[in-house]
């Protein structure tokens, strides 16, 4: 099946099975957002998949990315059974008195009220967890950044690796993908305080929280525009974008919830979002298929139900998180357990299906972004960044 598929489409099932956006594969691409979603429609239809994990799990089963350690059986066609041949001459209605229904009634009744208890008081089944180390040869290094901070951001953006360091003498770099070496920019127009969030994708390249906290800047691969102030002062503590819109959550006080805001580019304002009420430190946020994950100190998992306008729970993780990152890999989210160290790959609605444990000379931190088919992953005080190789070959969310 996969002759039907052109050169281009191959290039883009690919990067739906890297878990990148639809935005993140038109930047990546140089094409508009559009053309991707016709490319995605048309490759679905070839290949007769309904879903981006749907899809994921074709371009394994088909060769087109292998599992590490874990061989994936194509899936069997299965032969529906004959239909049901009742004769015509024994189809004759049967007569039941009225007692008879009335029985039959209250046992169906019994049943099925037997049947609801049983179904709502069992526990949810837990998924069994696959569990191996990640071969050290697989991590490597990128050269650390001339003047590394702990508070330091890395984004990618258009393919390139871009880092921002923080406070009053604001650095810009890039790095050289081919020298392996960090490429001052020019000056930045404003102040990347410690607590900026950075967030790239497709439509472009924001910096939330700069200057005097409220600031927020977009870059569009020609210079930067500044975009409207967040109206409310906060410390912001993520940032994604989800359906065209940015939306950032950010702590009033240290013993209040995140409030959240939404700027989207049609209205250039802000806007009000549904606030997250409970009290949580080191928050992440993450966006698969278009619903926006939080995870947060603890072992919680929420997500955002937009159309009951709340934020309710999902299942917890095994282990009380403190220290780590998130991001998205093959229809599934990646969750680095820096304090471990580990790599957890947790499918919403089921949980965490497989953890990757890290060599312990690997020492990780609070930030992930995806390179060159790589998790750039720089330790808690910037001096060393990781890049561990190949990481779509093992987090692969393949049920038994």
């Amino acid at each position: 099946m996969n002759s039907e598929l052109s050169e281009r489409e191959l290039q883009i099932l690919l990067l739906v099975a890297q878990g990148l956006s639809n935005r993140q594969i038109a930047g990546q691409l140089d094409i508009s957002d559009n053309t991707v979603k016709v490319h995605v429609r048309n490759i679905f239809v070839k290949i007769n998949v309904a879903s981006r994990t749907e899809a994921s799990l074709y371009a394994v089963r088909h060769g087109l990315l292998l599992v590490e350690n874990q061989p994936v059986a194509p899936t069997p066609i299965v032969e529906p059974p004959p239909p049901l041949m009742v004769p015509v001459d024994t189809m004759r209605p049967v007569l039941v008195p009225r007692w008879g229904w009335l029985l039959a009634a209250g046992i169906v009744v019994l049943i099925a009220g037997g049947g609801l208890v049983w179904w709502t008081t069992q526990p949810p089944v837990a998924p069994v967890i696959r569990q191996q180390s990640s071969a050290p040869t697989r991590w490597a290094r990128l050269p650390a950044l001339p003047n590394p901070q702990p508070e330091q951001q890395l984004v990618v953006y258009a393919g390139q690796l871009y880092a921002f360091t923080g406070n009053h003498g604001a650095q810009w770099l890039q790095l050289d993908g081919v020298t392996r070496t960090w490429i001052v920019l020019t000056d930045l127009p404003f102040v990347v305080p410690a607590g900026a969030k950075v967030w790239a994708d497709g439509a472009g390249l924001w910096v939330v929280g700069s200057d005097d906290g409220r600031g927020v800047w977009r870059w569009d691969g020609q210079k930067w525009q500044v975009q409207p102030a967040i109206p409310a002062t906060l410390e912001v503590a993520a940032v994604v974008r989800v359906d065209g819109a940015l939306l950032v959550l950010g702590q009033i006080s240290a013993t209040a919830g995140l409030s959240a805001w939404t700027l989207s580019p049609q209205a250039q304002s802000w806007q009000p979002r549904v606030d997250f009420t409970h009290v949580v430190a080191d928050v992440q946020l993450v966006v698969l298929e278009g619903v926006v994950y939080l995870f947060g100190d603890g072992a919680h998992v929420w997500r955002l139900d937009v159309a009951a306008q709340r934020w309710v729970a999902d299942r917890d993780l095994p282990f009380v998180w403190s220290r780590g990152a998130v991001t998205t890999v093959l229809g599934s989210i990646l969750v680095i357990d820096a304090a471990t160290p580990a790599l957890w790959a947790y499918v919403p609605g089921q949980g965490v299906v497989s953890k990757q444990i890290v060599p312990t000379q690997i020492a990780l931190g609070r930030q992930v972004v995806t390179w060159q088919a790589q998790l750039i992953m720089p330790n808690l005080d910037g001096t060393v960044i990781n890049a561990y190789q190949a990481v779509y070959q093992t987090f692969v969310p393949v049920m038994p």
